[in-house]
């Protein structure tokens, strides 16, 4: 612009950039909280802690075989695709009068021929040595040296005796009892026999660790507690809609790990129909421990959230192992399961595959649940994201207010029509990426006014049509044949 003292005849020309595609759609990025516990003998302050993405820094931190190293394995992997996303740690200490839980491996006979033996305990493995003669005693000895020298193993094993090793989880809690114990051997004249993990009880308060997120947007939680307490699903459930809140404007969800069968886990899910924060990531049958299945899950779908967050990821869970084929759901317990507000899994090989992954949120007066799809949960977090770029822009903030048909030459004056075509521009990036199904609807029926209660207020609504995803499809094949000619 010329300066006011310019007199002499003169036509000038200024040029500079000025930005007139405000709304243009960015990707919310993704971010995991953790909660869990350490374990019982590692001593550890209970600060939140962004990871680096080193899984050994965790244990160093919170103990080896810990929930919160076993979660940070899958998240931060040797090798592979891991958390392409910041990884905040929650670590809350055991609870006053918690219990461990505790299993054993016994063995009996005498072995004929020299052999081995593989343990799996909680999906981690093992190999020992079987030597010819060697008494039950001695057998139980190697396998007590390599459970032992395996950190990341997630039980302490105890003293022999009567033919037994005791095991006990490193941890304290419920959780404790989701770990698998498994034994194969080929050494003829040896039997072995397992005491499934039990008796581990009484969990910390989870509400110690929320109380700490505060003003950062985490969109992921991962609970390394069991899904089966009904008072911290609800615990986690007002957290969460709080998150959703219109003055919080941070939504959020919750991923709980399964491997239950349909009737166990849906026992839990039928009894939370309007539960639009909680959800399972499952393995049917599979022996790894339950939050672990859950954190390698996080890392499929929160990647997926990054990158294009209207795809419904149906990836594999590198590296873990599913269940027995015998106890993998046909279509219609899968089918019944989405009814009744629970994930789904399938068998892919011997790894297992995420297939329906659904919030517990099943109404009885909803023919297709509106909150159903974590996918749809994703979408609609970036679109509050957003928005809020839009309207908490600095230039937003603050400046002043005039109707649409009032001519102003105030550069920071903000009218309806302005903000308008922000949401216009916005409707149509959401539409592009596929978030929005379409944008003419929100064009057509979005409104921005000036309240009429209070001059210093915008009224807006952004009414939209979320895209869908191909989760069914349904092919009639009609077929005849040809007759030649009489």
């Amino acid at each position: 612009m010329l300066p006011p003292s310019a007199i002499s005849r003169v036509t000038g020309v200024n040029v500079e950039p000025r930005n007139f595609n405000l709304g243009g759609a960015q990707f919310l990025p993704q971010r995991l909280a953790v909660i869990g516990t350490g374990n019982d003998d590692a001593v550890y302050d209970t600060r939140k802690h962004e990871a680096t993405g080193s899984a050994d820094a965790i244990a160093q931190r919170y103990g080896y075989g810990s929930p919160l190293h076993l979660a940070a394995r899958q998240l931060f992997p040797d090798a592979g695709g891991g958390a392409n996303f910041p990884v905040t740690f929650f670590p809350l200490r055991k609870a006053t009068g918690s219990v461990a839980a505790t299993g054993a491996i016994s063995c009996e006979g005498v072995p004929t021929a020299t052999g081995s033996g593989t343990a799996r305990i909680g999906g981690i493995e093992v190999e020992f040595a079987i030597i010819e003669n060697n008494t039950p005693a001695a057998i139980l000895a190697a396998l007590k040296e390599r459970i032992a020298g395996r950190l990341e193993m997630p039980v302490i094993p105890g003293t022999y005796g009567n033919d037994s090793l005791p095991l006990t989880a490193k941890w304290s809690g419920d959780a404790g009892n989701d770990i698998t114990i498994e034994i194969e051997a080929n050494a003829p004249g040896v039997t072995f026999g397992i005491v499934n993990m039990s008796g581990g009880a009484v969990d910390p308060d989870v509400n110690e660790a929320l109380g700490k997120v505060g003003q950062v947007w985490e969109t992921f939680f991962l609970s390394c507690f069991s899904y089966r307490n009904q008072s911290r699903l609800n615990i986690f459930k007002t957290f969460g809609e709080g998150r959703w809140d219109e003055m919080t404007k941070m939504p959020c969800l919750v991923a709980h790990g399964c491997t239950d069968d349909f009737e166990t886990r849906t026992a839990v899910t039928r009894q939370r129909k309007t539960d639009y924060v909680n959800f399972f990531v499952p393995g049917v049958g599979s022996p790894e421990i339950p939050f672990v299945i859950a954190a390698r899950g996080l890392v499929n779908i929160m990647r997926t959230a990054n990158s294009n967050p209207a795809l419904n990821d149906h990836g594999t869970l590198t590296g873990l192992r599913a269940g027995p084929d015998e106890e993998q759901e046909n279509y219609l317990t899968r089918n019944n399961s989405v009814h009744n507000g629970s994930s789904t899994s399938v068998k892919i090989g011997n790894v297992i595959g995420l297939n329906d992954t659904i919030t517990f949120w099943h109404p009885d007066n909803e023919a297709v649940p509106s909150r159903r799809y974590v996918v749809d949960a994703v979408r609609l977090m970036n679109i509050v994201f957003n928005i809020r770029l839009i309207m908490e822009d600095p230039l937003m903030k603050g400046a002043p207010l005039v109707p649409d048909d009032n001519p102003t030459g105030n550069p920071r004056a903000i009218q309806p029509k302005t903000v308008r075509t922000a949401m216009m521009n916005l409707a149509n990036a959401l539409a592009r990426h596929a978030i929005l199904a379409t944008s003419e609807f929100t064009k057509e029926n979005m409104t921005v006014r000036i309240s009429s209660m209070n001059p210093k207020r915008l009224d807006l609504q952004f009414p939209c049509k979320l895209a869908g995803n191909v989760e069914v499809s349904s092919t009639d094949i009609f077929f005849g044949f040809y007759f030649g000619e009489a």
